[in-house]
């Protein structure tokens, strides 16, 4: 299929610069029509940050999900920060260490209704320092060895912020 075989009848949307909440109605390419919501938000990032041996991880109440999950650091691109830029900062916010070396390893879109793009980011050589977390954010860095890392990510409340960068990291031969 092509794009050119659909064509959107009528949009419909509401939000601001931040996240644009939407829904289109679609002519399908056998002339049915139907309806698919969508949500445009910031591109995110996800850091995979290994310290001696150890994975520098996030933990953190998510009120939506009404868990404590333990995480890789994540966070949303500002302005016009390209996803490594985004993931030093994150990192730096977050859990207070720098990298002297950042390689994105992959960038996906994490579901089909949600238009934007989400970075898995490498950061190593790590030099630990102070955090500087937002107002709303109450967090505790853990650093785990990286087989408890990923046992972690399978048996607690599993998040795409942490499993799937920490199994992409050991296919890549980082950890």
């Amino acid at each position: 299929m092509t794009p050119d075989e659909w064509s959107v009848l009528r949009t419909v949307s509401v939000g601001g610069d931040d996240a644009r909440l939407g829904y289109d109605r679609l002519r399908r390419p056998d002339d049915e029509t139907e309806g698919r919501f969508w949500l445009d938000a910031r591109d995110s990032v996800c850091v995979v940050a290994a310290h001696d041996d150890e994975i520098v991880l996030v933990e953190e109440y998510r009120p939506r999900l009404g868990e404590t999950v333990l995480s890789c650091p994540v966070g949303a691109v500002e302005g016009d920060e390209s996803l490594v830029e985004a993931a030093a900062r994150e990192l730096r916010e977050e859990t207070g260490y720098r990298a002297d070396s950042l390689r994105l390893l992959e960038t996906s879109y994490p579901v089909a209704w949600l238009r934007k793009r989400r970075g898995i980011v490498f950061a190593s050589g790590l030099t630990p320092g102070d955090k500087a977390t937002d107002d709303d954010e109450f967090t505790r860095v853990r650093r785990l060895p990286v087989d408890e890392a990923l046992d972690a990510a399978r048996h607690q409340p599993v998040t795409d912020w942490t499993l799937l960068p920490l199994l992409l990291s050991r296919y890549e031969g980082l950890v």
